[in-house]
């Protein structure tokens, strides 16, 4: 297992910058790993992907177009096991002609932590507040 997820096992605050630095380093097996097994991610279109193995081929996509996320801010109330997270990204994506494209999210995240590594159980990236 990565030395990055097992850095978010303590702090449920972490966890989806683990997931950011994977995804933004291009690596697909750390940014599914930073997921639970019956996970469920919230596409910009609004369907409901469930389970790490359907999520993956979106965070390949996502890889593959070059996304760039940084977490900009992030605030998480833990309760147990189960934490809520709500945070501000911006999203950059390699644009046409050149040109990057950044829009900014507001996603809400529901964490749990599993074997002492918090990972996402719930990721509306997307979602208009």
């Amino acid at each position: 297992m990565s030395t990055a997820v097992l850095k978010g096992a303590h702090d449920p605050q972490d966890s989806t910058r683990t997931f950011a630095d994977f995804l933004n380093r291009g690596d697909l097996e750390g940014a599914a790993s930073c997921f639970t097994k019956d996970a469920c991610l919230l596409t910009p279109d609004a369907t409901a992907i469930r389970g790490r193995e359907e999520i993956r081929p979106i965070l390949h996509q996502m890889i593959v177009g070059e996304s760039r996320i940084e977490v900009q801010e992030s605030s998480v109330v833990t309760a147990g096991e189960v934490a809520l997270g709500t945070e501000r990204w911006l999203l950059t994506l390699a644009g046409s002609e050149g040109e990057p494209f950044r829009r900014a999210l507001t996603p809400t995240t529901v964490l749990r932590k599993l074997d002492d590594v918090w990972k996402l159980a719930v990721a509306m990236p997307w979602v208009r507040r």
